[in-house]
């Protein structure tokens, strides 16, 4: 896309969002809401903030890469404020369906921010925030395993270093710790991919007694999750007995 369309979309989404600064400002003084009641300010701020994210999702479909997507993307959680509002509705305690909330986890996610993104995969679970109906799967924990497992095995194709540099071996031990805390159903299938991403992303790094734990757990959820062979081979070279 040239730099005037470019332009262009932005100022088109900037538009938006000033119309829709301006129906919040007024809903707010109606409603007599003080400013500096946090949750009061979230309220009159989502009016405001979801007429810009469909904004924002509008100007979208005019970029025709990757790239440029994550580029618009990455400047409007912060140009926008979109992740300053999540912020503050997360404080609030507020407890809505929040589209808002919703498509700036799955941004975050685009733009590979796990860490973020699993920090607040308990809220939107408990929440039962809904998925945009763009996507197939209901269940946030779900979405995230899909995304992860790509990302899983995109740096196990290119290797150790990439692995070690994108620390993709860590956002999946964050991952499995919330799946086993917070007791989520992501399936058989789904569950035992994950466990057989993290195992095999453990054993490139030579962490054998961690990847024969995954792999073992990954086999239990699924037979043929596909790890049993490296789980066998693992188990003899450190003389430990498995039964799979």
């Amino acid at each position: 896309m040239s730099i005037v369309k470019k332009a262009l979309a932005r100022k088109a989404a900037s538009k938006a969002r000033q119309q829709g600064a301006t129906i919040a400002q007024t809903q707010a003084v109606e409603n007599n809401k003080p400013e500096s009641d946090i949750s009061n300010q979230v309220k009159a701020e989502f009016d405001m903030q979801k007429i810009g994210m469909e904004a924002d999702l509008a100007q979208l479909k005019q970029f025709s890469t990757i790239e440029e997507k994550d580029q618009y993307k990455s400047e409007a959680l912060k140009n926008n404020n979109h992740l300053e509002y999540v912020e503050k509705y997360v404080a609030s305690g507020g407890n809505h369906p929040n589209i808002i909330l919703a498509w700036v986890f799955i941004w975050l996610i685009d733009l590979k921010r796990w860490t973020k993104a699993l920090e607040l995969l308990p809220l939107m679970v408990s929440q039962q925030q809904p998925l945009p109906t763009v996507f197939n799967t209901k269940h946030w924990g779900v979405f995230v395993a899909d995304q992860l497992y790509t990302e899983g095995a995109l740096q196990l194709e290119k290797g150790l270093k990439s692995i070690e540099q994108t620390q993709i071996t860590q956002q999946f031990i964050r991952f499995i710790a919330l799946i086993e805390q917070q007791k989520y159903d992501l399936g058989d299938i789904v569950g035992g991919k994950v466990y057989a991403m993290a195992g095999k992303l453990e054993q490139v790094q030579h962490n054998y007694g961690n990847a024969l734990k995954h792999y073992v757990t990954a086999t239990s959820l699924n037979d043929k999750a596909g790890v049993k062979k490296s789980a066998r081979d693992i188990a003899k070279n450190l003389n430990i007995e498995i039964d799979i």
